[in-house]
């Protein structure tokens, strides 16, 4: 069973999200901080929790916009492939939502079908489908106990009793000493802790951590309720207030990733709260491969972020952008069918693109440190090299701070390709403004920006830069403009370029920015 689709209503700081799960691949949000990313994985964790949703209290903070008295019911709804719960007469239902405050009636908490009709899912029931949230504590020692009868553990504990129940009841029964030996005997149990060793060979290369397990206390009544999890490093037992918290997420997936290649009629959510806290940039780049990875196996991974390693064209579809208007949570996200319209209106060929290959057609063309753009609120696309290095110096220098205005600024390696990068940030809502040179003559230039910059005659082969809204060029190019512009530039360069022992072009133009008072006039 797998989760399709969310709705969340009047719930902190969302007024109306909605949310589709993307087939085999990870849902992303992604965004500022206090943009609302917590309250959306807070509202699916409510859901589909192991706690019962309706049993779950409402703060004050809870309420849309802190407001009760204004708003006093908030909804959250989830959606799935096949049906989680069936009523005494047979009707089935794949649709489920919790109502905090029905119908404006304080402490009036309703479990229904998204139509009002109360429903009654078991836990057991809603156990086919449930979200585990690792959140930025992350603190697993609740997975890992029988704290509650869904924790991780305790699942995994009546799987092993119910297979130990009616293949090795009367083995174990005999004697205490032979309770390890009959649970290694047992496929579910043996299995599970070799695909558990081979996850977590998979995902923690490097780590010094493992789990492994005790059978120091006997229960005859539940002989996998003796089960202890527990830390080793090397042959030594480790608390887990020893792990990193990096290791502890890694751990917690592993184990998840093992239970659900062994017992395969469930499935889980795993949210994770900015799973690239604590982790340095390489051990963030395998923890997005293995979270892919695991997505490719069935588990459903929605995580919120703020590293641009999380980020991938791949799962296009899976990325959501999560950002306030107003003090308000807004979501934006596209699907394959959606960015292939919006680049069909704003003038890209029918005959060129699809729904089928946008994707491939993104991800083959975007580079990593241009999807840094993601996390800005406007975005500077420049031609080249030259450009992406020089302008933030001369934008310093005038007291403009990138970082402060939430400015990107994103090299498009080459003319051709402004266009493209405009067209997927603009689908995402971002403020984009392109600087460029013109050194093609008139009829070229409209040919490329065709349906983007409306401008009626390009001016072509001047040394000097055009302005305008949403876009700036140079009559010749770059580098010709700056010559121009600052005096004694070529003797500056030449000098700079000699002591620092500089022979690219980007390099010699960032040099001699940073070594002169000049500000380019267009800056």
């Amino acid at each position: 069973m797998k989760l399709e689709k969310v709705n969340i209503k009047h719930y902190r700081s969302i007024e109306n999200v909605t949310l589709t799960l993307p087939h085999n691949r990870p849902l992303v949000l992604f965004g500022p901080n206090n943009a609302g990313k917590s309250n959306i994985l807070s509202a699916i964790n409510r859901i589909i929790g192991e706690r019962y949703p309706t049993y779950i209290e409402m703060l004050d903070s809870d309420y849309f916009q802190r407001n009760q008295n204004k708003y006093p019911t908030a909804q959250i709804t989830a959606k799935f492939n096949k049906p989680l719960y069936f009523d005494k007469w047979g009707n089935d239902y794949k649709v489920i939502s919790v109502s905090y405050g029905h119908n404006g009636e304080i402490n009036n908490n309703l479990f229904h079908d998204g139509l009002n009709k109360k429903i009654y899912p078991t836990n057991e029931q809603r156990s086919a489908c449930q979200s585990y949230l690792i959140d930025a504590e992350r603190n697993i020692q609740n997975a890992f106990n029988y704290s509650s009868s869904y924790s991780l553990l305790s699942k995994f504990s009546k799987k092993i009793h119910e297979a130990l129940s009616s293949e090795h009841k009367d083995e174990l029964s005999e004697a205490f000493e032979q309770i390890t030996s009959s649970f290694e005997q047992t496929d579910e149990f043996s299995s599970f802790f070799s695909q558990f060793s081979n996850s977590l060979k998979g995902a923690v290369k490097g780590f010094v951590h493992s789990l492994a397990v005790d059978f120091s206390a006997y229960d005859p009544n539940n002989y996998a309720k003796s089960l202890r999890i527990y830390a080793k490093e090397g042959n030594s037992i480790r608390g887990f207030e020893e792990f990193g918290t990096g290791e502890q997420q890694v751990l917690l997936m592993a184990f998840v990733k093992a239970y659900m290649e062994v017992f395969t009629g469930e499935n889980f959510v795993l949210i994770i709260e900015e799973p690239e806290a604590h982790l340095h940039p390489l051990a963030q780049r395998w923890l997005k491969e293995y979270v892919v990875e695991m997505c490719s196996s069935g588990i459903q991974v929605i995580l919120s972020t703020h590293s641009s390693e999380f980020i991938d064209a791949e799962y296009l579809d899976g990325l959501v952008r999560i950002h306030k208007e107003g003090g308000i949570t807004k979501a934006i996200q596209l699907s394959a069918e959606q960015l292939c319209n919006f680049c069909i209106d704003s003038g890209v060929p029918e005959n060129l693109i699809s729904p089928d290959n946008i994707v491939d057609f993104y991800s083959t063309k975007l580079f990593l440190d241009q999807l840094k753009g993601m996390f800005a609120e406007t975005i500077i696309l420049v031609e080249g090299a030259t450009e992406y290095f020089t302008l933030p110096v001369y934008l310093k220098r005038i007291g403009y701070s990138l970082a402060e205005h939430g400015t990107e600024i994103i090299n498009c390696r080459g003319k051709d390709a402004i266009p493209l990068y405009w067209r997927l940030f603009k689908a995402y809502g971002y403020n984009c403004y392109a600087i460029f040179d013109c050194d093609r003559n008139d009829t070229q230039t409209k040919m490329t920006f065709k349906d983007i910059f409306d401008e009626e005659n390009w001016s072509t082969d001047i040394g000097d830069c055009i302005v305008k809204d949403n876009f700036a060029y140079f009559g010749k190019d770059f580098e010709s403009y700056l010559r121009d512009e600052i005096q004694d530039y070529n003797l500056i360069e030449q000098r700079i370029s000699e002591e620092y022992s500089i022979s690219s072009k980007p390099g010699k133009a960032k040099a001699v920015a940073q070594h002169i008072e000049n500000v380019p006039k267009f800056i």
